[in-house]
């Protein structure tokens, strides 16, 4: 697994909604440095888990969101 530096992140999942989607959300994750650019693609049928996590050097601390309290 490679770790990118990136001086921007974007991460966006759109809920597709027109008539007969190929999945049910689509999540594009975005990134750029200097003179490099990035995107990953990604569709799911299952609503994504958004989960932030916090690392103090001696543990990580898990504040995730459940579906539930995502409006998406």
């Amino acid at each position: 697994m490679a770790i990118i530096k990136a001086d921007k992140i974007e991460i966006e999942i759109q809920k597709q909604t027109m008539d007969k989607p190929g999945s049910n959300y689509f999540i594009l994750i975005k990134s750029e440095k200097a003179n490099n650019n990035f995107l990953k693609l990604f569709a799911s049928n299952k609503k994504p888990i958004i989960k932030f996590t916090e690392d103090n050097g001696n543990f990580v601390k898990n504040n995730f969101f459940t579906n539930n309290e995502m409006e998406y």
